[in-house]
């Protein structure tokens, strides 16, 4: 009994320094809308920005609904891709919700975090293992992050006159942001193709780590090292039976980002303006999600509004950059969020009340998933 006790306590600590953390995690998110809000208002005022927002074109902004639409497609896609070569198909109106539930987790959770065990609780509950969902997540992650670096590199090249629009400040932003995806993207095609260089340079980084900081339980870092490996084992397994499953995903992770990218340079035509081209704008665009991508808050709030507000002053002017902002940000994060919320909310209690009528029959590959 008394074991039972300390395990409740302790399990009841976790969850309070969870809690606290995402509390400190939303008020520093809070903040940030608040200094961005007030950098608005103190340039127009609330009248200002309603008469500019009413000057746009709003057939132009109705055309990023089904960009978005087509933005959960492509991970609908991605995910019902590798379901199938995992031997649990699902229906792509699974896979759309499954996408729907993970934009709607990421974007209200630090750093995205609640968005893929979100989509696996789901998956589960419609049938699939635990284990063919987290490989499934895995491979859309490293497609997504392949997609990000590609789109970086070829922003940073083509656009280089674009460059000096940015400022410093989210210079370093966009230089730091790139370098933790290109660190990312490497460690997880390493860790998918080349385990044992992967082992090592873990085991050298937890070793590091623990001589750094000593309350570092090392054996339980290497145990979950271990996990880790096994399922990118799995998901090896899965490509080297079907190599064209990581083209497939990462090309529809490609047009996926393309959706989002395409935003902005909606909101520019709807204000009547012209003289930058799609790429010029979407390259901007590329440039932005990678300056606020890693930092650790829910949707990038806060940071992505204030970087918008920099990039594009040059492109909207000192006049409209402000409603273009709260235009692309609502088409493109906002209204989605509240869709996808209800999706999440209708697919939620649906399940509850079908039980496991909805689950489909699944025959994971002998030898993939183990």
């Amino acid at each position: 009994m008394r074991r039972g006790g300390a395990a409740g306590r302790r399990e009841g600590v976790r969850m309070k320094l969870g809690s606290k953390k995402q509390l400190v995690w939303f008020g520093v998110m809070g903040l940030l809308l608040c200094a961005t809000a007030y950098t608005i208002l103190s340039q127009q005022s609330p009248r200002e920005l309603a008469a500019a927002m009413a000057r746009a074109d709003v057939r132009m902004l109705l055309l990023a609904l089904p960009v978005m639409a087509l933005f959960i497609a492509c991970e609908a896609g991605a995910t019902r891709l590798v379901l199938g070569a995992l031997g649990c198909a699902q229906p792509f109106r699974r896979c759309y919700f499954y996408s729907c539930t993970g934009f709607f987790f990421s974007n209200v959770t630090p750093s995205a975090t609640g968005g893929q065990p979100a989509q696996v609780y789901y998956m589960n509950r419609d049938g699939v293992p635990v284990v063919s969902g987290t490989i499934d997540m895995m491979l859309v992650s490293i497609g997504y992050h392949t997609a990000v670096v590609c789109y970086a590199l070829a922003a940073l090249y083509f656009g280089r006159d674009l460059l000096e629009q940015l400022g410093g400040q989210v210079g370093v932003l966009v230089g730091v942001g790139l370098a933790i995806f290109v660190v990312l993207n490497v460690a997880m095609i390493l860790l998918l193709f080349l385990p044992g260089p992967a082992r090592r340079l873990g085991r050298f980084g937890i070793a590091l780590a623990c001589r750094l900081v000593k309350r570092l339980d090392r054996a339980a870092l290497e145990e979950k090292l271990e996990g880790v490996l096994a399922q990118y084992r799995q998901g090896a397994r899965v490509i080297a039976r079907n190599p064209l499953v990581l083209v497939g995903v990462v090309a529809l992770s490609g047009a996926q980002l393309g959706c989002s990218y395409l935003v902005p340079y909606l909101v520019y035509r709807a204000f009547g303006l012209s003289g930058m081209s799609l790429l010029q704008v979407a390259a901007l665009q590329v440039l932005c999600t990678v300056a606020v991508g890693f930092l650790p808050l829910p949707g990038s709030a806060g940071a992505a509004e204030g970087v918008f507000l920099r990039t594009f002053l040059a492109v909207f002017g000192t006049g409209l950059v402000a409603p273009a902002m709260i235009l692309s940000r609502t088409m493109s994060c906002y209204l989605v969020l509240l869709v996808t919320g209800g999706v999440t909310l209708v697919g939620h209690l649906r399940r509850n009340m079908a039980g496991r009528n909805m689950k489909t029959s699944c025959n994971p590959l002998r030898g993939v998933v183990s």
